[in-house]
């Protein structure tokens, strides 16, 4: 089976300058193709004061893209696993990362996902946990990137549905779904779903405006799991939802 994932976006430090990587995955040991770089956007520089100290430090640029690339290989691993378990999986997820002055990640979280798959966005998570960053100069420094993953051209697209056709199961379901937000504070949430031509859902995905999301995206993606939507007709149906 064959597809393609793409690494672009933006790296997010005190500055915002561009990366993109282009990574190829086939078979069962995904390897990423030569990085394709785009123009680089306008750079602000940050000088902290002598006398004060920074909450949101500097990064080497070329040390966090290289740091990105790395992780690559590993994050196609987790898509490719996710793709055996459905054929079509595919869409753009952003992350956001922040980095303690020691080089690690204090917190990731999707900030962004149209992939729809939380097991596996959180196995991307781990990977960007487990990866060593540059050490941020002067505080702790934030990194950010979204990548965009591309199923077999051979593999059927699921039918796009709008938030109105998940009809009253979903309505029904908002209570508890706004108590699930109510575990990150109010921060916006959105989930993506994949609906099976019996109404069930094959998986949901997650993704919140700040780190607090992640803790109530499990809570999101299992409500979620438990509603029997209206059926979608011959072919399962992907739809996005704001949780308010």
């Amino acid at each position: 089976m064959k597809f393609n994932v793409l690494l672009r976006g933006t790296v997010t430090l005190v500055a915002v300058s561009s990366l993109a990587a282009l990574v190829g995955c086939g078979g069962a040991e995904p390897t990423p193709a030569a990085p394709v770089m785009r123009d680089a956007e306008p750079v602000e520089t940050s000088r902290p004061t002598m006398s004060s100290r920074s909450e949101i430090g500097g990064m080497n640029e070329e040390k966090v893209q290289a740091a990105f690339e790395r992780a690559s290989p590993r994050l196609s691993r987790c898509y490719q696993k996710g793709v055996e378990r459905i054929p079509y999986l595919g869409g753009e997820i952003r992350f956001k990362v922040r980095v303690t002055e020691e080089g690690t990640a204090r917190w990731a979280f999707v900030k962004d996902s149209t992939l729809g798959d939380r097991e596996t966005e959180t196995c991307m998570l781990k990977v960007l946990k487990a990866t060593r960053w540059p050490k941020p100069v002067g505080g702790e420094g934030l990194a950010e990137n979204s990548f965009s993953f591309e199923p077999s051209s051979d593999e059927r697209p699921p039918v796009p549905w709008t938030p109105d056709q998940l009809g009253t199961p979903y309505k029904k379901a908002r209570p508890a779904l706004a108590s699930c937000r109510s575990q990150a504070g109010g921060t916006q949430l959105k989930a993506t779903l994949y609906i099976d031509t019996d109404g069930k859902p094959l998986s949901v995905g997650v993704s919140s405006a700040d780190e607090r999301g992640e803790e109530a995206a499990e809570c999101v993606a299992g409500a979620l799991r438990e509603i029997t939507f209206p059926s979608p007709g011959s072919y399962a149906s992907k739809v996005s939802v704001d949780i308010d």
